[in-house]
């Protein structure tokens, strides 16, 4: 019952009489503001007018080191690094190196792949908008190298996926999922993405996704509402990696890039190196008017308020005034405001998410179905995420699920000691 009293503190509401936009005294250790101020393009730019004071003697350059790694800004440092690498100690240096070096070459085999498949997608009159690390490296970051990629995600629509999977197919990617679950789990709008592998382990995770919505969690119960057509209809004709393909308008990738780095609730910088990225590339051609308008129209103005709101307030981007109160949010829920704090203090926990989509599901009835199907999927949702090729899902399975998320609950919930 306390458990549950805690959960549904996301209907109480506060005004927003009170100024959210205070900022947070958040204590950040030197190397913590070091990196905040190397996470971004043309950091070096500033470095350069004062090195002495940046790279100061005090910083603990191994944890400056793995929290790079961590952050998954490695490559940036290295990159807004390289003139001043004399006062980098030599085995520090060394070790951003090999990292550089090592996610080129990584880069570089997944660049010929996705080559591969954007020309057989395209032969087919299969229409994919890039999305994430492989678009954002080369047509955001403008080198391969300062970006790491994961899997290879692919925005497609959804009437194409039967397509899409026999071309895949003869590609050589599968898909380990039970195909009469996935059809239904499509169906009922359960799941919004599937995974699809080649045999050998060297090649990256093709991830597809319908919808720029993909949570492992029961997100169905406002997502159908997002007009996934206006993405297309705004979309524009593009290049990748030689290959013909399609791109979003910089309106819609700024929004995609702040729902993506909600749902991981801002635990790494790069989610916000990518939309300081954005905001850098595309300055001059953003209708930032267009941008809050759409984002409302969309109902994902709470994911664009928080993702521009974090990305001025760790890397000083540059922004028109009145844009972030135009999206501020008028009413906050208890545990949404343990979010933005949490943030604020620089405690990004994975899964602090969960209060701002609990937030956005109206009606108290509502909220606690989002909470049992949170412990509780259907089981097509279980199916994708431990990636099962079975017809029926068990109690067992159930059990797994739920050991997963209460591991995640504690991690959100206990309090943890930060540097």
């Amino acid at each position: 019952v306390k458990f549950l009293f805690c959960f549904m503190g996301g209907c109480a509401i506060i005004e927003a009489g009170e100024n959210v936009m205070v900022k947070t005294k958040t204590g950040l250790s030197p190397q913590d503001g070091f990196l905040r101020y190397c996470a971004q393009l043309g950091a070096n730019n500033r470095v350069k007018k004062s090195p002495e004071k940046l790279l100061r003697r005090d910083l603990n350059w191994p944890a400056v080191l793995q929290k790079s790694k961590t952050e998954g800004i490695s490559c940036l440092l290295y990159h807004n690094l390289l003139q001043f690498r004399h006062l980098v100690p030599k085995d520090i240096w060394n070790s951003l190196t090999e990292i550089y070096y090592t996610n080129t070459s990584r880069n570089i085999r997944i660049y010929r792949q996705i080559s591969a498949v954007l020309a057989s997608l395209n032969q087919e009159g299969l229409a994919v908008i890039p999305l994430k690390g492989i678009f954002l490296a080369e047509k955001v970051y403008g080198n391969i190298a300062l970006r790491k990629i994961g899997d290879i995600d692919l925005l497609i629509k959804r009437q194409d996926l039967p397509r899409i999977d026999q071309v895949l197919g003869n590609l050589g990617y599968h898909t380990p999922i039970q195909k009469k679950l996935l059809s239904y789990a499509i169906k009922k709008a359960y799941l919004n993405s599937i995974d699809y592998f080649k045999g050998d382990r060297k090649s990256p995770t093709l991830h597809l996704h319908w919808h720029i919505v993909n949570v492992s969690l029961p997100t169905y119960m406002y997502s159908q509402a997002i007009q996934m057509e206006r993405f297309w209809q705004f979309s524009q004709a593009s290049t990748l990696a030689a290959a013909p393909t399609f791109e979003f308008s910089p309106e819609h990738l700024i929004i995609y890039l702040s729902e993506h780095a909600v749902k991981h609730s801002f635990d790494r910088l790069i989610l916000l190196s990518d939309i300081d990225a954005v905001i850098k590339r595309y300055k001059g051609e953003i209708d930032w008017g267009k941008l809050t308008q759409e984002a409302k129209e969309l109902g994902m103005q709470r994911q664009l308020f928080y993702s521009l709101y974090f990305t001025k307030d760790f890397l000083g981007a540059d922004m028109p005034d009145g844009v972030l109160s135009s999206l501020e949010p008028k009413r906050w829920g208890f545990l949404e405001r343990k979010f933005f704090n949490s943030v604020c203090r620089n405690r990004r926990k994975t899964k602090l998410c969960y209060f701002v989509y609990l937030n956005m599901v109206k009606g108290v009835v509502n909220k606690l179905r989002f909470i049992l199907r949170t412990f509780f999927p259907a089981p097509c949702v279980l199916a994708l995420t431990f990636n099962l090729n079975k017809p029926k899902i068990t109690i067992r399975d159930y059990l797994k699920f739920l050991k997963k998320q209460v591991s995640h609950l504690k991690r959100v919930f206990i309090p943890q000691r930060f540097s």
